[in-house]
């Protein structure tokens, strides 16, 4: 393999024009089957910021980070733009990045003992939710940063920082709006909110804005799964149907939950904007091409990324340090759903 990899190297392996493999390393938007074939090539390949591994083999760089997930990223939209954002600034610093997803206990441990065998200067946690094993990972000897963070009611000692989204003024401000300009009277949430914390930060905002507009907090329009089933349609429509009736106003925890929520308020014959209103969070691609398309929050994703390596790399050279909570503003995109 050359040393340095071209996208037409990319574009000729997967028969490709040039254009559209420049089009998706620089975040435009093509068909998803055609993103995800380049992303993964372009990882494959070591194209230059996208030497990600998945396995503990590789070569040693002069620093390494260790990108601990629960889930695979790269097919996730939204992930997408954040590792795009992290791969770049780890570029810069000439920092070779690992991936591990730990989705048992097996892999959990697995993954400690590759921290005890190798040299590892920070961990980055992305979708990664699990509090149990974040307790004992903070026990060990290594700087964290994490993008969001599970909900936990202790707190938690260790060498570590936290980057999130903005998320509880950004949908207040939104409710509000919709009170006074669309006349909403009646809010539900749909969303497992004890999920992570930015899911519990866009639930309070929502009843933040009910509360500061003397309307009552009644939680009886919102659909508050807590075990962690998906939110598919055909449960959304389930649900939709044991309320006691549908509010004027959805906020749903993330698009992908709002998307299917439109469906399934579809399927039941239940009219948006019309006889319901839904946004959404996150402001993924699919979003803008629904029908209607979905009002969503918007953050600068690739922004998070790299905000996450300089956090990391501050937290490394200053490991006593009080714990940070950085917040990444973020802003409504009103479209046809409100």
């Amino acid at each position: 393999m050359k040393n340095s990899v071209t996208i037409q190297d990319i574009a000729n392996t997967l028969n490709l024009s040039r254009n559209t493999v420049s089009k998706v390393l620089n975040g435009k938007s093509v068909p998803l089957k055609t993103r995800n074939a380049v992303i993964n090539a372009a990882i494959e390949m070591g194209y230059k910021g996208y030497k990600l591994a998945a396995t503990t083999e590789t070569s040693m760089g002069e620093k390494r980070f260790v990108l601990l997930s629960s889930r695979l990223l790269m097919n996730m939209d939204y992930y997408v733009y954040v590792l795009r954002g992290l791969t770049e600034s780890l570029t810069n610093y000439d920092i070779e990045l690992i991936q591990f997803n730990i989705t048992t206990q097996n892999s959990f441990k697995k993954f400690k003992n590759y921290l005890s065998d190798n040299k590892v200067d920070g961990i980055i946690c992305i979708e990664f939710f699990e509090p149990d094993y974040i307790r004992e990972l903070l026990t060990l000897d290594h700087a964290f940063a994490f993008l969001d963070f599970p909900l936990v009611d202790y707190p938690l000692k260790g060498n570590y920082d936290i980057v999130l989204p903005e998320s509880q003024d950004t949908i207040k401000y939104f409710c509000m709006q919709m009170i006074r300009e669309k006349q909403c009277r009646s809010f539900g949430f749909v969303g497992d909110y004890l999920h992570c914390r930015s899911f519990y930060e866009r639930f309070t905002g929502m009843r933040e804005a009910l509360f500061l507009s003397n309307l009552p907090v009644d939680l009886q329009y919102s659909i508050l799964n807590k075990d962690s089933t998906p939110y598919t349609t055909e449960e959304l429509m389930k649900a939709v149907t044991q309320l006691p009736a549908v509010p004027d106003c959805f906020v749903a925890a993330n698009d992908s939950i709002a998307l299917n929520l439109m469906e399934a308020l579809n399927r039941l014959h239940i009219r948006v904007p019309e006889e319901t209103k839904i946004i959404g969070f996150d402001n993924i691609t699919k979003s803008k091409n629904a029908v209607p398309p979905l009002s969503s929050v918007n953050v600068n994703k690739t922004s998070l990324g790299k905000r996450i390596t300089a956090l990391l790399l501050e937290r490394i050279a200053n490991p006593k340090q009080t714990n940070q909570i950085i917040y990444i503003s973020s802003r409504v995109v009103l479209r046809s759903t409100t």
